[in-house]
C-alpha cells in the first residue's frame, strides 16, 4: 500500500536544498570565502556553517522518509537494490555528461588522476573520497561529499532499522557511544559519524508523540547552545534536529494545494539539482571578475544560477527517462 505523503517532510527538504544551493553560490562567487559576501550569510546562529546545517537537515529527512515508506519485512538485499536503482544511474548520467563537457572542454582537468580511481566514481564515492584524504585528485565531477555519506547511511538503515524495531534506547546508546568517539577523534574525515545520530533521528522522529516533540524541541537548541564551544559539527546537529522539529510543527500552517504542490515537485527534483548545481555555478562564475561583481548583478547570476540549475536537473531527468524507454524497448520480447 502506498504510504501518505507527509507534507513537513518536503518542507525540510525545501529548506536544505535552499541551503545548499545558496552556501555553493556564496562559495563560488566569493573565491571560496576570500572576498566578502554580497548577498546571503553562509553562517547561522551559533557559528553554524549554512552548508553543513543543509546536509544535516538531508541527512534527518532522508531517514524519516526511509523509515515512512520501507516496510520491516523488506530483506536487507531488496532495500540495497532499490536505493542503487534510485541513486546510481541518475549519478552516472550526470558524471558521463559533465565528464565529457570538462575532458574536451577543459583538456588536462583529470590529467593528475589515475584510472583506477574511476572505481570510485563508479561507486559514487568520488568527491567523499578526495574530501576524505583517500586521494588527492580522481574523477570527480557531481555529488559532492555529501553523496558518499549518505551512501554510508544506507548501509546501516537495515542495520538501525531492526534495532529502532526490537531495542530503541540500546540502539540510540550504543550509535551515540560509536559515532561521537569516532567523530571527536577524527576517524571517519568528521564525514559519517556524525550523521548517523541525524539519521537515526529522522528514523525516531515518525515515533515520538506530539508533547515529546514539544519537550525535545528545546532540548536540543539548549544542547546545541552548550555544545557550541565543543564541538561546531555536533552543534550543527542538535540545532537542525530541533529546527526540523520546528518545521515540522508548522508545516500544517502551509499546508495548502499551491504550497504541497510546490514541495512535492522540488521533492521530485531534488536530486537531480543537488547533482547539477555546483557544476553550474562554477561555470557561470568563471566568466566574471568576482572581486568587481556588483550586488545587482550578483543577484542576476543568483537568478539565472537558479533557472539553469532547474532547467538542467529537468533536462536530466528527461535524458534518464528517455534512455530508459530506449533500452527497454531494446529488450527482446519473450
Amino acid at each position: 500500500m502506498k504510504k501518505q505523503r507527509l507534507f513537513y517532510l518536503d518542507l525540510v527538504r525545501a529548506a536544505a536544498l535552499i541551503c545548499i544551493l545558496i552556501v555553493h553560490f556564496n562559495a563560488t562567487v566569493t573565491g571560496y570565502f576570500t572576498l566578502p559576501h554580497k548577498l546571503f550569510t553562509s553562517t547561522l546562529p551559533l557559528g553554524i556553517y549554512l552548508g553543513d546545517f543543509g546536509s544535516s537537515l538531508f541527512f534527518i529527512v532522508s531517514g524519516a522518509s526511509l523509515a515512512l515508506t520501507v516496510p520491516a519485512e523488506q530483506s536487507p538485499a531488496q532495500f540495497y537494490k532499490r536505493r542503487a536503482r534510485a541513486v546510481y544511474p541518475l549519478f552516472w548520467l550526470a558524471w558521463f555528461v559533465v565528464f565529457s563537457y570538462r575532458f574536451v572542454a577543459h583538456p588536462g582537468s583529470f590529467g593528475g588522476a589515475r584510472t583506477v580511481t574511476l572505481v570510485l566514481t563508479l561507486l559514487g564515492l568520488d568527491n567523499f573520497a578526495v574530501a576524505a584524504g583517500w586521494v588527492g585528485t580522481d574523477f570527480a565531477c557531481v555529488g559532492e561529499w555529501f553523496l558518499g555519506s549518505i551512501l554510508f547511511l544506507y548501509l546501516l538503515f537495515p542495520l538501525l532499522q531492526r534495532g529502532l524495531r526490537k531495542r530503541p534506547w540500546l540502539t540510540w546508546a550504543l550509535t551515540l557511544a560509536v559515532c561521537i568517539p569516532v567523530h571527536l577523534l577524527g576517524w571517519d574525515a568528521r564525514l559519517v559519524a556524525v550523521h548517523i545520530p541525524e539519521f537515526l533521528f529522522g528514523m525516531t522522529f515518525l515515533t515520538l508523540a506530539g508533547r515529546t516533540r514539544y519537550i525535545l524541541t528545546p532540548l536540543l537548541l539548549t544542547g546545541a547552545v552548550l555544545a557550541q564551544r565543543w564541538d561546531g559539527k555536533i552543534t550543527c546537529a542538535l540545532a537542525s534536529a530541533g529546527v526540523f522539529i520546528l518545521l515540522a510543527l508548522a508545516a500544517p500552517l502551509l499546508d495548502r494545494p499551491w504550497p504541497r504542490a510546490v514541495g512535492a515537485q522540488l521533492a521530485k527534483v531534488s536530486y537531480a539539482v543537488f547533482l547539477v548545481h555546483h557544476v553550474l555555478i562554477q561555470e557561470l562564475a568563471a566568466h566574471f571578475d568576482l572581486a568587481a561583481l556588483s550586488r545587482r548583478d550578483t543577484a542576476l547570476l543568483f537568478v539565472v544560477y537558479l533557472a539553469a540549475t532547474f532547467a538542467a536537473a529537468h533536462a536530466l531527468l528527461w535524458l534518464q527517462r528517455t534512455l530508459r524507454t530506449g533500452l527497454a524497448a531494446l529488450r527482446p520480447q519473450i
